[in-house]
C-alpha cells in the first residue's frame, strides 16, 4: 500500500510540472507542416555541429565541482577573448537513437552531451522517477525552462532525449541534515544537445520555436524505479520491444499500454496474480508456449 501511495503521489506531481515544462500554462501550443523527418534530421544536425564547433561552455567551472554544488551551464561563441578556449564540438560524447520515419526507415539520430560528474548511485532507466534540477536552452541561447530547486518528473513523459540523456547519469547520495532537511551529494551533473525529434519537432510555442535542437543541463539528484501500475513489473520490464516508446506496449489492445495496465492480456486475471505465483522470480508460463501468464490470455 505504501509503494501504491507513493507511485501515485510521484505521478500526480509529475502530470502537474510536465504540463508547465516549456512554458507557462496558459501558452498555447500549435503545430507547423510536418517535415520528412530523414531531410529534418540532416540540416538539424549539420546546424548542431557547426554550432558545436563555433561554441565553448564554461568548462573551467566545473573542473574543481564540490560534491553537493550545481553550477549553471554558460555556452558562449568562440571568439576574441575566448579565441583560445576548446570548442564543444571537441569535447562531447555521441549516442545514436534510431528513429523511425514516416516511411518505417530507422533514422539515427545523435545525442550529443558531456557528463561533468557521473554520480555515485543507480542510473535511472527511461521509464523511472527522476528527482532533478535542469536549464532548459535554445541554440540561440534562449533559455525556456528552467528547475534550480529539484523536482520530480517521469521519464515516460518527458520528450525522448531527455529521458534518454536522464539515464546517462547517476543518483547522488542523500543525508540527513539536524534540522530535519535533506541534502544531496556526488549526484549527477552533465548536459546534452539533441535534435528537434528527441524534443518537440513540429510543435511551435512561444518559447521553442518548430524544429528546434535544444539544450538541456540536467543535475540528477535522485531517482525512484517505478512500477506506474503497481502490478509487480518494473515499468522499465514492460516495454516488450524495447524501443523505449511505452505507448505501442499494449498486449490486449485495450487502449491502455501494458505499463499502466493491471491486466495486461485482459483476460480478467490482474497481472499481478498471475506474473509469478511460485515466488521463483521467473515469470509464468503453463501452457509452456513462451508467452508469460500474464501477456497470454489463452494460457489454459
Amino acid at each position: 500500500m505504501k509503494k501504491l501511495f507513493r507511485n501515485i503521489i510521484f505521478f500526480l506531481s509529475v502530470v502537474i510540472l510536465f504540463n508547465s515544462c516549456g512554458g507557462t500554462d496558459d501558452e498555447e501550443t500549435d503545430s507547423v507542416p510536418m517535415e520528412p523527418i530523414s531531410t529534418q534530421y540532416v540540416i538539424e544536425n549539420d546546424s548542431i555541429i557547426e554550432f558545436m564547433q563555433t561554441h565553448f561552455y564554461n568548462y573551467e567551472d566545473f573542473t574543481n565541482l564540490s560534491s553537493n554544488s550545481t553550477i549553471e551551464l554558460i555556452i558562449d561563441t568562440i571568439s576574441g577573448d575566448n579565441s583560445d578556449k576548446i570548442s564543444l564540438f571537441d569535447q562531447v560524447t555521441t549516442l545514436s537513437i534510431d528513429i523511425l520515419d514516416e516511411n518505417d526507415e530507422v533514422v539515427p539520430h545523435n545525442l550529443y552531451y558531456i557528463i561533468n560528474r557521473e554520480g555515485s548511485g543507480q542510473s535511472p532507466t527511461v521509464a523511472d522517477s527522476v528527482f532533478v534540477s535542469y536549464k532548459g536552452l535554445t541554440l540561440g541561447n534562449n533559455v525556456f525552462d528552467s528547475r534550480k530547486n529539484p523536482v520530480w518528473l517521469d521519464n515516460t513523459t518527458v520528450v525522448r532525449g531527455f529521458k534518454e540523456f536522464n539515464a546517462l547519469l547517476k543518483r547522488g547520495d542523500i543525508s540527513t541534515n539536524p534540522n530535519g532537511t535533506y541534502e544531496f551529494n556526488n549526484f549527477g551533473v552533465g548536459f546534452v544537445i539533441m535534435p528537434s525529434f528527441l524534443g518537440y519537432y513540429e510543435n511551435n510555442t512561444a518559447t521553442i520555436p518548430a524544429y528546434s535542437p535544444l539544450i538541456f543541463q540536467v543535475n540528477m539528484h535522485t531517482m525512484n524505479t517505478a512500477d506506474h501500475d503497481a502490478d509487480g513489473i518494473n515499468s522499465i520490464d514492460e516495454d516488450l520491444n524495447g524501443d523505449h516508446i511505452f505507448s505501442n506496449d499494449d498486449t490486449d489492445s485495450d487502449n491502455i499500454p501494458n505499463y499502466r495496465d493491471r491486466d495486461d492480456d485482459g483476460d480478467g486475471i490482474l497481472t499481478e496474480d498471475e506474473y509469478d505465483e511460485d515466488g521463483d522470480g521467473i515469470p509464468d508460463d503453463s501452457d509452456g508456449d513462451g508467452i508469460p501468464d500474464y501477456l497470454d490470455n489463452d494460457e489454459n
